[in-house]
Parts: structure tokens; sequence; C-alpha cells
């Protein structure tokens, strides 16, 4: 397969069919605005959070827990309330805007190895094409790619030595989920190796509380901002939504043990792996091994923790394409990464049952391979890079 690189290589660096790449995802995603899954997330969720907006003064709405998503979003919604109309469109519009936020920062992101500018184009054709992706915005109209394209952005700045800028990000992307803790490891050894300085992490709280400001002036209790995400993960007593970790061969009678068995587990895990990380290597911390890291941290997260949604790969999928274009001839460690997000996606649909009794353990099993290429090249490298 090594021998077809060079071909993929020159076609990835042809402006003319990346530019038809791009036109051809504009296309697609075009063409799928009007669809929506039904029943789904929009109809029970989304949809209905518009209209209690419009029906309840739009500012004057924010007073009510009418959503279990926080503030920085429902911002967006607002603003798509006044709009009038079916909300559907402009809700995909926005989270497809992101989509190329999100793109253009991969490519900042192998910009910084290239320091030639087909890469951000390369990485604006291939990112708003990934399936899941695809699917995420265009297709069931959700939002992961706001918190995710801030995340990445962090990243980014942390490749370009911009520390407060990276933080600010983080704190950003927080402020829309709480699925940025999943590169908490990623972070974690950045404080220890002293890249990032720790007043800079008090950033985080701060964004997020400005975040929630505007609700808060509208009349909302600030007891039930501050809790937005704990109600937000109490919400499904399930050890695994359609995501295939361990959690999915365990039943959901022992929920709450096992939930905080998994959570303290993976907590330690972080804290015992980033201090070895740390210390017992010698390696700076040079751009290539932080894109490793950052793809560690988002492909083994969800897999120790319990209460993992399907689209919980979502930052994963996008660091595998900045995997890939850092490393291209070890593009099979992070080639698996999409095609688990996408059988998760898949899990969402009537096919669950047999998805799960015919290629759950092949799934997982295969999973748990990806997780160990990612691990083998990145010890492998660390080596090479203290010598």
């Amino acid at each position: 397969m090594l021998k077809i690189l060079p071909v993929l290589q020159s076609l990835f660096r042809n402006k003319k069919y990346l530019a038809l790449l791009i036109l051809a995802g504009l296309l697609i995603k075009l063409l799928m605005l009007p669809f929506f899954p039904e029943p789904g997330d929009y109809t029970f969720f989304l949809k209905p959070w518009v209209e209690f907006i419009r029906s309840h003064g739009y500012w004057q709405a924010f007073r009510f827990e009418f959503a279990n998503y926080s503030p920085a979003y429902l911002y967006f919604l607002l603003g798509i309330a006044k709009l009038g109309g079916e909300p559907l469109i402009p809700i995909k519009l926005v989270s497809i805007c992101f989509e190329y936020v999100a793109a253009w920062f991969i490519g900042g992101i192998a910009y910084q190895k290239y320091k030639e500018d087909w890469v951000r184009w390369c990485a604006l054709a291939v990112v708003p094409l990934l399936p899941t992706v695809l699917i995420n915005s265009s297709y069931w109209g959700q939002c992961d790619s706001v918190y995710a394209s801030f995340l990445v952005g962090s990243i980014y700045f942390v490749l370009r030595k911009r520390s407060f800028l990276s933080i600010l990000f983080l704190g950003i992307s927080f402020s829309f989920k709480l699925q940025a803790v999943l590169l908490f490891p990623f972070y974690f050894v950045l404080l220890l190796k002293n890249r990032v300085k720790w007043y800079y992490f008090l950033l985080v709280p701060a964004v997020y509380l400005i975040s929630l400001l505007p609700a808060y002036c509208a009349g909302r209790p600030l007891t039930e901002l501050l809790s937005v995400f704990i109600s937000q993960s109490e919400y499904y007593d399930s050890l695994s939504l359609q995501f295939p970790n361990l959690y999915m061969w365990i039943s959901d009678d022992h929920y709450e043990t096992v939930k905080w068995i998994g959570i303290l587990l993976t907590c330690l895990f972080a804290l015992l792996t980033g201090g070895l990380l740390a210390k017992k290597y010698r390696a700076q911390l040079t751009n290539d091994y932080l894109v490793r890291l950052a793809l560690l941290s988002a492909v083994i997260f969800p897999f120790l923790l319990p209460g993992m949604h399907e689209r919980y790969m979502y930052v994963g999928d996008l660091l595998a394409v900045a995997y890939i274009m850092y490393f291209p001839r070890k593009f099979y460690n992070a080639l698996g990464i999409p095609l688990i997000s996408l059988f998760s996606y898949a899990l969402c649909t009537s096919l669950n049952e047999s998805l799960i009794r015919y290629l759950g353990v092949p799934v997982t099993i295969f999973y748990i391979c990806v997780i160990g290429l990612l691990i083998r090249d990145f010890y492998l490298s660390s080596l090479k890079e203290d010598k």
C-alpha cells in the first residue's frame, strides 16, 4: 500500500483536485440540508428548544431550565429563533460552518510541519467529507463541530507555542461541551512539562463563567447554570450509548457502581501515565510528539470512560486526519478511527441489534488494536527522541 502513497500525495497537492473535493463536499451538504432522522434529537430537543425560546420572549426564556445544553450553544439557538421559520437548516448551517473552522485548524496543524499552503486546502477538502462529520452536522443537525473546532484550535496554538490562546480556546470549547475533557491527558502532560503555565488553566473556569453571564442576567439561578454538565451527564443511565468500548458488554443493572469505578480508574490512569510521560521520558515536546499525544488522548479516553455516546470520538476523527497528514507512511495507525466512529453511528439505526450481535465484539477488539498501534508508535517515537 505504501507504493500508492506518492500518487495520493501528488493528488492532494493538486489545488484543482482539492477545489473539486471542496465543491463536492459543499454540494453534498447542500443536498442533505432538508433531511433529518425521524425521530431524532432535532425532533425531541433542538426544535422544541427553539420554539420555547420564541414562545417565552427570547432572552426571557433563559430564566428557565428548558434545555440540558450549556448556555453557550443556546445563544446560537436564540439567534436562529429570531430568524423565524423552520429552524432545521439554520441549525445545520451553524454546525457546518464550524466544520470548516475545524478543518482550517487541522490544516494549520499540518502546516506546522510542511509550511506549504496545500495542506490547508487538503484539510478543507477531506475533513468535511469524513462520513461521521457529514452525518453529524448535515444530517443529524448536531453541534459537535462547534466545541471540536475550538478544541482543535487549542491544539493548533499549542504547536505554535501560543499558550494563552491555546487555553483560551480550550475554555471556549469546554463552555460548549464537557467532552473537551477527553483531552485531559494531553493538557496534563503540557502542565507537567511546563509547556503551559499552571495559571493559564484558570482561563477555563473563567471563560465558562463568562459564558454563563447572559443567562444569569436573564434571571436563571447560578446554581442551575453551574450544574448544567452534571445534569447532562445524569440524563442517560447507561454505561454505553452506541459506543463500542468495554462498557457495551456490561449490564446497566450495575450502572452506578461501574460508572464511578470507571471514572475513578480513568482518572488514575490519566494521572499515572501523565506523570510517567513527564518524568521518565526526556523527549522534548516536539510537534510530532504532541500530535501523537493529542490523538492518543482523544482515542483512549472514550474507550476507558463510561457513558460515552456514539459522537464522542468526533475529535479523534479530526485528529486522525492530522496524524495521517503528519505521518503519511504510518496512515494505517489512524485509519481505523473514523471506521470505529462510523460503526457507532450505525448503531443509532434500526440495525442496532444485528450490528452488535455480529460486529460488536470484532469492532471492540479492532478498537483495542488501534489503541495498541498508536501506543506502539508513540512509544517507539519517544525512544528515538530520547536518544
